[in-house]
C-alpha cells in the first residue's frame, strides 16, 4: 500500500512537472487576455548566431542570455497553461487567509475598490503640475482671454473610505484636492466632492472598475455647468438606456473575482437630442475617425464596454454640433471625462478634447488656441497626482 501511495505520488508530481509545462507549448491562448485587457507576452527565439558572434569577437554573452531568459520568463508566466484559473484560485486561497487586498484591490461586500496610497514624492509631482497648469490657464487668459476650470474627481476609495478594512490606510483625497485647489490662482475650481458623497447610496461608481458610472458623471456635469455659466438639464429629463448588465471591468481584470455583481452601462440621452445633429471626429495618431454620435455601441460586445463613451482614448477628439450657442470648450482630460462629455454636448457648438498622455508636440500646432473661450481639466484625483503630462503645456502658449 505504501508504494502504491509513492507510485502515485510520482505520476502526480511527473504530470505537473512535465504535463503542464508540455501542455502550455501544445495549447497556445489568444495573443489578447479579454479579462485581463490586455497583449500577453511574446516569444522571441534565441539569436543563436549573435552568440556566435561575440563568442569568436570573445563579447560576454550574459546580457542577452538574461534578456532571453527574462523574456521566456514572462511569456511563460502569461501563456501557461489554465493561467487565468491559477490566478483565480491563488486569489481564493489568499483572501481565505484573510489577504483583503489583491492586486491593489479590496472586495468589500459586492463592490470592488481600487486601494490609493500617497507616496512620498506626490506633493513634489503635483507641485510640478500644478505650476504647469497654472501657467498655461494664465497665458490663455492674458493672451485670448479664455476662463479656465478644473474639476479633480475622487475614486470610490474616498467616497466609500468607511467599507475600507481598517489597517488600509488610503490617501487623503479629499485634503489632496483642496491642496490642488488651494495652489491653483488662475483657474476656478469645480468641486464634485459635496455631490458624489451625497448621493454614496446611489448607482455612481462601478463595483468592478474604476471608472464612475453614468449617474456618477452626471453630477460630475451638474457641478460644472453651474461654474461654466450653463444651465444643466435635470436628471428626470433623460431618457435611460440600460445598454449592458454584464461588464467587468479594470478591478475586475485585477482579481478576476466572479463573486461581484457585473455592471451596468447606461446611456442617458433626451428626447430632444433625436433631431439634432452631431459629428465625432476621433484622431487616434494613425487615422481620422468620423461618427455621428458619441457612443461606440460596438464595444458593448467587448471586455472594455467603458469604452462605449466615445471610444479608446485617444489624442484628440472633436465634438461638433448644431447647438444654438456658439461657445467652444477645450477639454483636457483623462477617461474619466468620456461619460461626462455627452452632457456637455448640448451646451456647446464645438468641443475639443486632449488627452496629454498621446500628444508630445506642442499643442498650438494642432487646435487653434484663440479659438476657445472656455478651459475645461477633468481628471480623476489620483491620476492627476501622479500623472507628468501635463507638464507639457509648461511653455504652450508662452
Amino acid at each position: 500500500m505504501k508504494n502504491l501511495h509513492k507510485k502515485i505520488l510520482f505520476v502526480l508530481f511527473t504530470a505537473l512537472i512535465i504535463g503542464l509545462p508540455a501542455a502550455t507549448f501544445m495549447f497556445m491562448p489568444p495573443l489578447f487576455s479579454e479579462n485581463e485587457n490586455r497583449y500577453l507576452a511574446t516569444f522571441s527565439a534565441p539569436d543563436f548566431s549573435g552568440y556566435l558572434r561575440n563568442f569568436f569577437n570573445k563579447t560576454p554573452n550574459n546580457i542577452k542570455g538574461k534578456q532571453f531568459m527574462n523574456g521566456f520568463d514572462s511569456w511563460f508566466a502569461d501563456r501557461f497553461v489554465l493561467r487565468e484559473d491559477w490566478i483565480i484560485l491563488q486569489n481564493e486561497l489568499e483572501m481565505l487567509q484573510g489577504k483583503t487586498e489583491i492586486n491593489g484591490v479590496f472586495v468589500v461586500g459586492d463592490r470592488m475598490i481600487q486601494s490609493w496610497r500617497e507616496e512620498a514624492e506626490l506633493i513634489q509631482n503635483v507641485d510640478l503640475t500644478l505650476r504647469a497648469v497654472d501657467g498655461f490657464a494664465k497665458r490663455m487668459g492674458d493672451i485670448y482671454g479664455a476662463e479656465s476650470h478644473i474639476m479633480l474627481v475622487p475614486t470610490a476609495a474616498e467616497i466609500y473610505k468607511e467599507l475600507l478594512p481598517p489597517n488600509s490606510q488610503p490617501g487623503n483625497q479629499d485634503a489632496l484636492i483642496r491642496y490642488c485647489y488651494d495652489n491653483l490662482a488662475h483657474l476656478t475650481s469645480i468641486g464634485v466632492m459635496t455631490y458624489l458623497s451625497e448621493n454614496s447610496d446611489r448607482y455612481i461608481y462601478y463595483r468592478t472598475d474604476h471608472h464612475w458610472t453614468t449617474h456618477g458623471s452626471y453630477l460630475g456635469y451638474f457641478a460644472a455647468a453651474q461654474k461654466l455659466g450653463i444651465t444643466p438639464h435635470d436628471f428626470g429629463r433623460f431618457n435611460v438606456e440600460h445598454a449592458s448588465s454584464d461588464f467587468r471591468g479594470t478591478l475586475f481584470s485585477k482579481t478576476l473575482n466572479f463573486r461581484v455583481t457585473p455592471d451596468i452601462i447606461q446611456f442617458f440621452s433626451l428626447a430632444s437630442d433625436n433631431d439634432r445633429e452631431l459629428l465625432l471626429r476621433v484622431n487616434n495618431g494613425a487615422e481620422i475617425i468620423e461618427r455621428d454620435s458619441l457612443y461606440f455601441r460596438e464595444f458593448l460586445d467587448k471586455k472594455d464596454k467603458y469604452a462605449a463613451f466615445m471610444g479608446l482614448n485617444s489624442p484628440i477628439m472633436e465634438v461638433i454640433t448644431d447647438a444654438p450657442t456658439q461657445k467652444s470648450l477645450l477639454i483636457f482630460k483623462d477617461s474619466f471625462a468620456h461619460s461626462m462629455i455627452p452632457f456637455l454636448a448640448s451646451h456647446y457648438s464645438h468641443i475639443t478634447v486632449l488627452d496629454m498622455r498621446y500628444i508630445n508636440t506642442d499643442i498650438a500646432e494642432l487646435v487653434e488656441l484663440q479659438n476657445y473661450s472656455q478651459i475645461l481639466f477633468v481628471y480623476s484625483v489620483d491620476n492627476f497626482a501622479e500623472d507628468r503630462n501635463l507638464r507639457k503645456l509648461e511653455r504652450v502658449g508662452g
